[in-house]
């Protein structure tokens, strides 16, 4: 299948799909989390209360209390483009007082950092390189040592047919080191540093998917591990509970952006970030948004069913 027929496709399965959950009838899953919505939710520094969350489904009650913008000093790797960009921009908005970008592309760290001055710094580096990470950290700790928010963001996306991917393991195993081995391995050396700032609220916020609940089988690497950042962000949230540091897991679904290849089918990213930023500001402590929410909330039939739908709308091929 060429490249425009597979974007084609996709936009066809996504506006489907959409139709397809605003009428099905799926049975909620309740989470772990017993208590009530805080009254009060904190809002964008620059504007008045935000207007409830329309878009957004989201039945899972916070655990904690609403967070503080303004006490907020995240650093988000993937930072200088799509979600990542649009997740730094709203935290500006709720009162950061700044905002720490990474990446591998200098030139699009550099054009975030020039539209915000003195708002976004940067530091070029690779989720995908340990040795980045260890540097990224000890980086931090020396030049911006206010910091006290991790975003896991940063992640690739191949598109193959699974039986007639040649590609090297090499290029296989990109996928991943940067969307799951970077994510444990930062937020393992992030904690104990966030745990010595002991009379602030610190926040480990994973990106996973949507496909870490229905896979995608022209992306079987990428759906496996978002799965994982979702188990893992899971467990580690159990294990910090009674901690200062706070885990997030944010579960966007297809999104506008130039993950897997430019395409423009998706949510629009302005309104996606926005949405979710509200929700993650009010204290829930795991956010879909849409489709995603649809497939995080699902039982295993109705994820089973929306998988089926998907390949089969998709003409995947089977062998």
């Amino acid at each position: 299948m060429h490249v425009w027929e597979l974007r084609e496709h996709l936009l066809s399965v996504y506006f489907l799909l959409s139709s397809f959950f605003a009428h099905a009838h799926n049975h909620i899953q309740q989470q772990y989390y017993c208590h009530h919505l805080p009254s009060t939710m904190s809002s964008p520094a620059s504007s008045s209360s935000p207007a409830p969350a329309t878009n957004a489904v989201n039945d899972t009650p916070p655990t904690t209390m609403p967070f503080d913008g303004s006490k907020i000093t995240p650093i988000v790797t993937g930072g200088g483009s799509g979600i990542g960009l649009g997740l730094v921009k709203e935290f500006l908005k709720y009162g950061s007082p700044k905002v720490i970008i990474t990446g591998r592309r200098e030139h699009v760290l550099k054009e975030a950092a020039d539209a915000h001055p003195g708002k976004i710094f940067y530091k070029v580096s690779d989720a995908g390189s340990a040795s980045d990470r260890e540097e990224l950290l000890a980086w931090v700790k020396e030049n911006h040592p206010d910091c006290n928010a991790l975003v896991n963001n940063a992640g690739i996306q191949r598109l193959y047919a699974p039986v007639e991917d040649q590609g090297s393991w090499e290029e296989r195993s990109k996928e991943i080191e940067i969307n799951f081995s970077g994510v444990v391995h930062l937020t393992t050396m992030f904690i104990p540093y966030f745990l010595e700032k002991k009379d602030e609220t610190c926040m480990l916020a994973n990106v996973s998917s949507g496909l870490a609940f229905v896979p995608y089988t022209y992306a079987p690497v990428y759906s496996a591990t978002k799965a994982a950042v979702h188990s893992y962000t899971m467990a580690m949230r159990y294990s910090l509970q009674s901690t200062n540091v706070r885990m997030v897991e944010i579960v966007p679904p297809a999104v506008k952006t130039n993950l897997g290849g430019s395409h423009d089918f998706g949510e629009d990213l302005e309104e996606y970030c926005s949405e979710t930023m509200k929700l993650v500001m009010a204290g829930h402590p795991e956010v879909g948004f849409r489709f995603s929410e649809k497939a995080r909330l699902g039982d295993r039939a109705t994820t089973d069913g929306m998988m089926d739908f998907v390949s089969s709308t998709m003409k995947t091929p089977t062998y």
